[in-house]
């Protein structure tokens, strides 16, 4: 992967999106669950619409590099270890809801905490389903618990 290469995904999103210094990108290799072997990713990109995640998921496929999705990394599973040479694209910045209380819906970016969801729903008289007690206020309305329980982040 070039340099240059990289400049056309950074020219993509909004400036700041996109972190390729070390330091920066080291707090995105792993999750909780601490996964000695995580990679080096290229780059951490900060969604923070679902533009930003298409424009990754086109570079990314165009150049053949794989990508990493990453919530609020607070899985046990190592499902948002890093790949070396690849990208992380996280979710932490796409934090906005929508509640519709007359056809009972919430829409809800995958970078909102599962509480601020269920805060949300239940200001217009909704439920907002919870699996696990430690899923309350950690984990982010984009982790697979959610999706199980048939809500759609």
């Amino acid at each position: 992967m070039s340099t240059a290469d990289l400049s056309e995904l950074v020219a993509a999103l909004p400036d700041g999106a996109v972190l390729t210094d070390p330091d920066l990108t080291e707090g995105y290799r792993q999750d909780w669950a601490a996964d000695p072997n995580a990679g080096r990713p290229l780059a951490v990109v900060r969604a923070t619409c679902t533009e930003d995640v298409q424009a990754v998921m086109r570079w990314a496929s165009a150049h053949r590099v794989p990508v990493v999705p990453r919530g609020a990394g607070s899985g046990l599973s190592g499902g948002s270890t890093a790949v070396s040479g690849g990208i992380v694209l996280t979710t932490e910045r796409m934090r906005e809801i929508s509640v519709d209380p007359v056809t009972r819906i919430a829409v809800a970016q995958p970078g909102l905490f599962n509480a601020e969801v269920k805060k949300a729903a239940a200001e217009h008289g909704l439920w907002y389903p919870r699996t696990r007690p430690r899923s309350r206020s950690v984990p982010s309305a984009g982790t697979p618990r959610p999706m199980r329980a048939g809500c759609a982040a």
